[in-house]
């Protein structure tokens, strides 16, 4: 079996995790047994699965593994179901709840939004303070309880199963300088109880109990180091670890031997004896990783990424169907991706191009959304600059658009790319460490252009909106060229380490 590690599964989804479904989908078509691993609870995790087309067989979380929920028949509970004393009196406003007895306020039930399903209920003491709040399911059943103390801080949490017992508690405890302590324990697992320092050693127990689930040699596979690593460097039971790295290693990509570690994988890299193998999506980082690091443990080029089938057959858009002068950039809001140099070009491209739009899709990190709305409006640039959000039907971006655009200071991949490119999609991305120069053609499908040179970028977007000819052209040419990341393609450098690790390849 092969398991795949993340901390979590959300609906709005990064690189990472499509990597990792799209994965699975080739894994599972090639009947290689694998999973998804997370280990966050999410009250809604099943509705996001649902909506990525993952079962409920080929994932599994931490919170499901021990409280027996991760196959459940869905049921409602709806605001009718819920009992409240006989003589409270209800009063509603929108999705919340008002429950009074005797002129006290004694809890809030909150619907989730759109829906007469109960979402969370909070209780109040007779002093108004919050007593506890009790979370259920999207699939119908309790599955948390929170219990607060005089301060208003939450003491203790108690995960459900849907046979309504406590089967995970979270302690919140002072230790004796008066700091908080995280104690984790797990109940009615195999008829006994379990005590974790923090959600590490719990992160740690789960792995060894999965690991136990079968005979044969399982294979985990880091895609979030941060979160997994220490949970994979100790477990007590025998399994093969396999760093997998989606971006650059290192911060200063001008100094692959000497520069400091990049924070997402500072860790995994100084523990590197403690890895079976490492996965690097292009050449020149398996190069550079092997080059600073040894060849002892064996490095594997792998795209995060591939053309499906169906995308590859699917008939071209015609290029005078798009968006004329619709120009797209489809990552997550975040300073490497570097939207305000996508901003500040096209604060002259707008000159020359009145009608021109810049789309910018993708969820945000931290504030940089806030920042970069600024920058537009001091710009005046609001009806050209639109920010669009988060899309789960990126395709329609791609197919819609005559321009892409990446301006990043560091890659992994880029699934972005490859995507766009398999969409007929030209793109301008930066030449940058690791990604764009293996999946753009230069100056056949895309441009490729330096990091910083934002004149440069200005340049190239102008001269590309004013030569439909050779933009159609470009759109052409990168529907050939993503042709080179087809499933049979990038399986076949699956299948070298699928052969490496031969006890754990296949089910029948």
């Amino acid at each position: 079996m092969y398991y795949f590690l993340n901390d979590n599964m959300q609906f709005s989804k990064s690189g990472i995790e499509q990597a990792e479904i799209n994965r699975l989908t080739l894994f599972k078509k090639h009947h290689v047994a694998a999973k998804i691993v997370t280990r966050v609870f999410a009250m809604n995790l099943h509705d996001v699965l649902e909506g990525a087309n993952i079962a409920d067989a080929d994932f599994v979380n931490l919170f499901d593994f021990f409280c027996g929920s991760q196959s459940v028949k869905r049921q409602r509970f709806d605001l009718a179901d819920f009992e409240v004393p006989a003589d409270a009196i209800k009063t509603r406003k929108d999705n919340q709840i008002q429950v009074m007895e005797r002129g006290k306020l004694i809890m809030i039930i909150y619907l989730r939004a759109g829906t007469e399903a109960v979402s969370n209920v909070q209780y109040f003491d007779v002093n108004g303070r919050t007593l506890k709040m009790s979370w259920w399911d999207t699939r119908g059943f309790k599955c948390l309880e929170q219990l607060f103390d005089w301060d208003g801080k939450i003491a203790q949490e108690a995960y459900f199963g849907p046979d309504g017992l406590i089967h995970v508690e979270k302690l919140h405890l002072l230790n004796h300088a008066g700091q908080e302590r995280i104690t984790w324990r797990v109940l009615n697992y195999n008829e006994q109880s379990h005590t974790f320092n923090g959600m590490n050693e719990l992160t740690r127990y789960f792995y060894d109990e999965l690991n136990q689930l079968n005979d044969e040699q399982n294979v985990f596979i880091c895609d979030r180091t941060v979160e997994c690593a220490w949970g994979l460097f100790n477990m007590t039971t025998s399994a093969k670890k396999v760093l997998h790295l989606h971006n650059n290693h290192v911060s200063d990509a001008k100094d692959i031997m000497h520069s400091t570690l990049n924070n997402n994988y500072a860790n995994a890299l100084n523990n590197w004896a403690a890895w079976d193998a490492v996965i690097s999506a292009t050449p020149e980082q398996t190069k550079d990783v092997e080059a600073r690091f040894g060849k002892d443990i064996p490095a594997f080029t792998i795209p995060v990424g591939y053309v499906d089938n169906a995308t590859l057959k699917a008939a071209p858009v015609k290029f005078d169907q798009r968006q004329k002068d619709l120009v797209v950039q489809v990552a997550r809001l975040a300073p490497e991706k570097q939207q305000n140099h996508s901003i500040e070009a096209f604060v002259e491209v707008h000159k020359h191009f009145p009608d021109a739009k810049l789309e910018l899709w993708g969820y945000a990190n931290g504030d940089i959304e806030k920042q970069l709305h600024a920058q537009v409006a001091a710009a005046h640039l609001e009806d050209v600059v639109l920010f669009k959000g988060y899309t789960t039907d990126v395709n329609a971006v791609y197919n819609r658009a005559q321009l892409g655009l990446l301006p990043s200071r560091a890659e992994g991949f880029s699934l972005m790319l490859l995507e766009a490119q398999a969409h007929g999609l030209p793109m301008v991305a930066n030449d940058v460490k690791y990604g764009p120069s293996d999946i753009i053609q230069d100056h056949k499908s895309g441009i490729l252009t330096t990091d910083g040179d934002v004149q440069q970028l200005t340049k190239t977007i102008l001269e590309l909106l004013k030569n439909q000819g050779q933009l159609a052209q470009y759109s052409a040419q990168a529907y050939e060229n993503a042709k080179r990341y087809s499933e049979e393609a990038v399986f076949k450098q699956w299948q070298a380490l699928l052969d490496y690790f031969k006890p754990a390849k296949v089910t029948a």
